[in-house]
């Protein structure tokens, strides 16, 4: 018989019970008839059973393997500990946002237990007197999760800081200002309250609820929309111009304002959350402009047209050497490192 507990659990309540998120990765006949019954006894959990299952999969990237063991349990709890008192060191026991600086492949499911746990409390931890805007920033090689108080959920990438209402006005959109790049899961309000993210070019999304994700870097926006449906506007000189993306939709914004559009897939351009990069026939320069972005290094070609040379790949990144030893073998290329600046030549 499901558990009365859970038919008042939020989303991330659900997301942080043992049963729940061994039926999400490790799905058996009993726990998957435990849980349709819990679906049919409770059809109003329907929305929190969703978002809770999106939770636990995009905190887990090894969803087939083994079960954790007791050692990884009480791993799970030092990481904890460490983790709100890296927190309190540093001031930011401010909210429900978590670090995933320094996590490697192996610890990633850890990882991953000690957010889910934080999301299931942090609501009663978080309390703020000022009404001020509030500003979250990532460090080079650095992630974090942001669970807003309606629900949706922010991964923000490495190098970038978002700024978040202390409250949200139910007569007024729903507004962040964005720069660097970020995932969006966004809940939809009973009201169909909006929920519009500016970057820092003026590029506007606004939307209702959906998943989509917010590139804000160099000289363009680029706007990836995986599930529901955005509208995006781009103001130059006074002009505005607006397009309705649909899901696979990959956008462009210039400099100027200029909008393109081409069909993508959506998971390409937000494998980032699961340590993993996309080069889209990206030149050299391309690849190296985003290991300076994202780990904070200097990068330098021995010269144009070694810099300008192509690639396409998809790859598991843990930190920049993976990136460097990919072009090292497919180009056959030098690369030395003095400090923090990278040296990249041909043999």
């Amino acid at each position: 018989m499901p558990d009365m507990n859970n038919a008042t659990a939020t989303a991330a309540e659900l997301a942080a019970d043992h049963d729940f998120i061994q039926w999400v990765k490790y799905p058996t006949r009993e726990s998957t008839m435990y849980w349709s019954q819990f679906a049919e006894q409770y059809p109003e959990k329907a929305q929190e059973m969703a978002e809770a299952r999106r939770l636990v999969l995009l905190l887990s990237q090894e969803q087939a393997e083994d079960h954790s063991s007791d050692e990884d349990a009480d791993l799970v709890w030092e990481q904890l500990q460490e983790a709100i008192q890296q927190d309190r060191e540093h001031g930011r026991d401010d909210g429900p946002v978590f670090s995933l600086w320094g996590y490697t492949r192996r610890t990633w499911l850890s990882a991953a237990a000690v957010i889910i746990l934080l999301l299931a409390t942090s609501a009663l931890l978080f309390t703020r007197q000022s009404a001020e805007p509030v500003t979250y920033a990532t460090a080079y090689g650095e992630k974090r999760i942001i669970q807003l108080s309606d629900k949706s959920v922010i991964v923000l990438n490495a190098n970038s800081s978002i700024t978040i209402p202390e409250k949200w006005e139910k007569d007024e959109p729903r507004t962040v200002q964005l720069r660097g790049e970020a995932f969006f899961s966004v809940t939809q309000q009973p009201n169909r309250q909006q929920f519009i993210v500016k970057t820092s070019k003026g590029t506007e999304i606004n939307v209702l609820g959906t998943e989509f994700n917010v590139y804000d870097r160099g000289q363009e926006d680029r706007v990836v929309l995986a599930n529901g449906k955005v509208r995006l506007s781009a103001t130059q000189n006074g002009k505005t111009r607006q397009l309705e993306m649909q899901p696979g939709d990959l956008v462009t914004v210039s400099a100027a304002g200029d909008l393109r559009h081409r069909r993508v897939d959506p998971d390409l351009y937000t494998a980032w959350q699961h340590n993993k990069v996309y080069f889209d026939d990206y030149t050299l320069r391309e690849v190296g402009v985003l290991i300076e972005q994202q780990y904070g290094y200097k990068v330098e070609f021995s010269g144009k047209e070694l810099s300008g040379q192509r690639i396409t790949a998809f790859l598991e990144v843990k930190n920049p050497e993976d990136i460097l030893h990919t072009l090292a073998e497919t180009f056959e290329l030098k690369i030395t490192q003095q400090e923090n600046t990278i040296y990249i030549s041909s043999l």
